[in-house]
């Protein structure tokens, strides 16, 4: 054991397993280890000064102990297998995603290819038709597979992300832009309120941009009727508060605590909406937390949600 100790095997086993220290079944096999020798020992002492048959105390304590280990073997045995299996999963889920996106990217780009080809030829309208469904359902299992390329990087703590300064406002307000056809689609409006002089915020484009997106996304699928949608962002402090109102299903109660959830979609989101991964907002989470901010919502039936999440502000 202590060979295995010095070598490093346990915290290279925790850190390949994603674990912190007092996670990691090894250490903590280790740490059992030890308190177990120190209970031997301060009743042996004890054991030596109050008792006149000090080595009856020290059986039991000894045999107590070797029990102790001997479940605790079990028990962290059991652990390790369970997080062997996480990790398994985690590296299939990695080379699965990644050897499906180079081949969705060819079928995407191929097409793209047929569908100009159809315009210039003007083809069947059924043709383009059907090119256009292929392409739709093509992005959409690329998006997929990105969402759990992306779930990977988070659990095995391999997600690296850029401090650089960015403009939230300007992230939102191209973001309101792109959506606007969508949302016009789903008889929305979304509206970014002003603010002067927004700061910079810490953050990774490409990250943040990711969980904007969702956030609107979602406002979006979930307005009922014409719906109005509100982004605003103010200072609170050292943070820069981003903020997205709707009137639309809104969340059960008893199930909003599931809400960041991997792969948690709740039962109005099934109802309103067949598509969708469970999978955006643990990723925002993830994202958000690891640059410094906090996430949360707020969230009523047929009321409407409300999303928010904040970064540290450029000094």
């Amino acid at each position: 054991m202590f060979g295995y100790v010095k070598d490093g095997h346990v915290f290279g086993e925790c850190k390949k397993s994603g674990l912190g220290l007092w996670e990691c079944p090894p250490f903590l096999f280790i740490v059992m280890g030890f308190i177990n020798i120190c209970a031997m020992l301060g009743s042996y002492f004890l054991a030596s000064r109050y008792s006149e048959e000090p080595m009856v105390a020290v059986l039991v304590v000894v045999s107590v102990s070797i029990l102790i280990l001997i479940i605790g073997n079990f028990v962290i045995t059991g652990f390790n297998k369970i997080a062997e299996a996480n990790l398994l999963k985690s590296e299939f889920i990695g080379i699965v995603s990644h050897q499906l996106r180079s081949p969705l990217s060819v079928f995407k780009w191929t097409t793209d290819i047929l569908i100009k080809e159809a315009a210039n030829k003007k083809l069947n309208p059924d043709d383009g038709t059907y090119l256009n469904i292929l392409k739709e359902n093509t992005e959409r299992m690329i998006e997929l597979v990105n969402l759990l390329l992306e779930v990977n990087r988070v659990e095995s703590n391999r997600m690296m992300l850029a401090r650089n300064p960015i403009s939230l406002y300007k992230i939102s307000e191209d973001m309101v832009n792109s959506v606007a056809w969508y949302a016009k689609a789903y008889n929305v409006e979304v509206e970014l309120q002003p603010l002067p002089s927004p700061p910079d915020v810490i953050g990774d484009m490409d990250r943040v941009r990711m969980v904007v997106q969702n956030l609107i996304d979602n406002a979006i699928r979930y307005s009922q009727g014409k719906g109005k949608i509100d982004i605003y962002l103010k200072r609170e402090g050292g943070f820069l508060k981003w903020e997205i109102h709707d009137n639309g299903v809104g969340i059960p109660r008893e199930q909003q605590k599931f809400i960041f959830q991997k792969f948690f979609r709740s039962d109005n989101a099934v109802k309103y909406q067949t598509q969708g991964s469970g999978l955006g907002l643990y990723i925002a989470k993830a994202i958000i937390e690891e640059l410094g901010g906090e996430i949360g919502f707020k969230s009523e039936i047929d009321a409407g949600s409300t999303f928010w999440f904040t970064l540290p502000i450029v000094k």
